[in-house]
């Protein structure tokens, strides 16, 4: 959580109307909602009617919710509108002297726990978190998965891992670049060998990798599966080609050669085909970014394996798919080569990992 999350905070008595501004002020761009009984409301906030329809309209629009009176009250409030804690926003309950700051929902998916922190830092409330992990001292999954920009993509086994951190149980660990070495170094072993078929292992585990073996259909439930965005999408399609014929073509090279959609960091291409309403779609449903490179910036790229003569007459460059792929994240070499259909070309490169989510890429759209 940070102090510019988009955060809304609720008060329904003058008191903790001003608790609300207090917090405010530590906050660029929080909107404050009160009550419209409430006298001399702060300068920009908003007024209410009826708690419980605005915070129905308001819940999904703000990234962070704090409310300024009693927990029972918001518990009401948002219990219609809570889904998943991957996608539910930060919920932290002030009481109106503002001597706590409880964190209720999120706490570590979407940053409570660390808000109601910066809430007591900056109005002398008592941080309360519940969560286990913390008041246990044990490292959280969820939380290290996002420092390190890895995607979790089975988050139900987060528990099944924090469990076994709780009760001391050892957790095999797959990490061949070593990502979670500090952190898990007291909790975790490396993969023995005789897990080697990770779906049905008996024993909980962390998989970390951004390829996919084609003998397991599903991991075991004990195994959570974090991906790392080391994978550069290199995509060329003809003009007028469906979002759905190129997201086909992806997810065939990505079948063909073991390596998860999870891990794409980007996709890359020529810069006047990023705006081809099929690739734009196609990055959009894998919700990665679409950058695009120049005709100089790509003809800089040499010994692409792949180049053509048909590309450099109606493009102006012998390579698109795989210069751009080699490009974006300054490598050499490609993971997967250049792969065509009839009308789309596709081609990977894998980037050594880092904790950063994006590539120093040079231009983006």
């Amino acid at each position: 959580m940070t102090r510019g999350t988009s955060m809304a905070i609720w008060a329904l008595t003058p008191d903790g109307t001003a608790i609300a501004a207090t917090i405010a002020a530590k906050f660029p761009g929080a909107t404050i909602f009160t009550g419209k009984t409430i006298p001399s409301p702060p300068v920009g906030a908003r007024r209410f009617t009826v708690l419980a329809e605005a915070v129905g309209r308001e819940f999904k629009h703000f990234e962070a919710h704090v409310f300024v009176m009693a927990v029972g009250i918001v518990v009401r409030m948002i219990a219609p509108h809570i889904g998943a804690k991957q996608t539910d926003p930060a919920v932290v309950v002030v009481d109106d002297t503002g001597r706590f700051a409880v964190s209720l929902l999120s706490g570590h998916s979407n940053g409570a726990n660390g808000l109601a922190g910066l809430i007591g830092q900056f109005t002398g409330a008592i941080p309360v978190v519940t969560t286990a992990t913390d008041n246990a001292g044990v490292p959280a999954i969820d939380l290290l998965a996002k420092k390190h920009a890895l995607f979790i993509e089975n988050p139900e086994v987060v528990k099944v891992i924090s469990m076994a951190f709780l009760t001391g149980q050892r957790v095999w660990r797959h990490d061949p670049w070593k990502i979670l070495d500090t952190e898990l170094k007291d909790y975790t072993d490396p993969k023995p060998a005789m897990i080697d078929d990770i779906a049905s292992a008996s024993t909980p585990g962390i998989f970390i990798d951004h390829t996919i073996d084609h003998q397991i259909r599903k991991f075991s439930e004990k195994v959570l599966v974090a991906r790392p965005r080391t994978l550069a999408v290199g995509s060329g399609c003809n003009s007028g080609t469906s979002a759905d014929e190129i997201i086909c073509a992806v997810q065939a090279v990505f079948d063909q050669y073991g390596l998860s959609t999870s891990s794409i960091l980007h996709f890359v291409t020529i810069e006047m085909k990023t705006r081809e309403p099929g690739l734009i779609e196609a990055a959009a449903y894998f919700n990665r970014p679409l950058i695009g490179f120049s005709k100089e910036e790509l003809s800089s790229v040499k010994n692409v394996p792949n180049p053509s003569v048909m590309v450099h007459k109606y493009m102006g460059v012998t390579s698109v798919c795989e210069a751009a792929a080699m490009l974006s994240i300054h490598t050499k070499i490609l993971l997967v080569p250049k792969q065509k259909t009839k009308n789309t070309t596709i081609a990977v490169a894998e980037k050594p990992y880092t904790s950063s989510a994006l590539a120093p890429v040079m231009r983006r759209t």
